[in-house]
């Protein structure tokens, strides 16, 4: 088995979710409070190691940081490393990282990844990014949740969120000076 899985990501109307030189907030407020409260309600925060080192998040309110890192080229003068929160790092490398686990795989798929995490107890997780990380679970259809801010702004040097265009089943509200996309049908991802 393995956890429930919401997608969360903010992008600009043009689908970059990043500035290629780096942090941009395209959040607002209400959409930050939304995030919040999704994290305090799932078992753990998931990111890759590119988001870490560009955004170098707190991840506040999460009860496990999960962590995608390949290579481990993270260190631990990182936020999420600050040792408030339990911090698991999934790898095939090993070296000591303070403040965190780090679970080493012959296979990092997503789909052992989360085998492994739902073994732990994790039976919930919000994906919080970057690009590569939720285009895995796209790739594999492995959501059940997908949410989608858009700000009404442009970045027109940046990393988008999907590799390539799709149709999609979705609803539509406003959040403030923002949009959110609820993915309904992940069968026409």
């Amino acid at each position: 088995m393995i956890p429930y899985i919401i997608i969360n990501v903010a992008m600009s109307i043009n689908g970059k979710i990043s500035a290629i030189n780096g942090r941009y907030r395209i959040s607002n407020d209400i959409d930050i409070n939304r995030v919040m409260e999704i994290r305090k309600n799932v078992d753990g925060v998931l990111l890759g190691a590119n988001s870490v080192k560009v955004d170098n998040p707190v991840l506040n309110y999460a009860k496990n940081r999960i962590i995608l890192d390949e290579k481990l080229r993270l260190n631990d003068n990182y936020n999420v490393f600050d040792g408030k929160i339990k911090s698991y790092i999934f790898s095939r490398n090993n070296k000591k990282i303070k403040n965190a686990e780090i679970i080493i795989l012959d296979d990092l798929s997503i789909t052992s990844i989360l085998k492994k995490l739902y073994d732990m107890g994790i039976k919930s997780i919000l994906v919080e990014g970057g690009s590569n990380v939720i285009n895995q679970f796209i790739d594999k259809k492995i959501f059940d949740e997908f949410y989608i801010f858009i700000n009404p702004g442009l970045i027109l040097d940046g990393i988008p969120l999907f590799k390539e265009e799709m149709k999609l089943n979705y609803k539509i509200s406003m959040e403030g000076d923002g949009l959110l996309l609820n993915i309904k049908d992940i069968n026409n991802f």
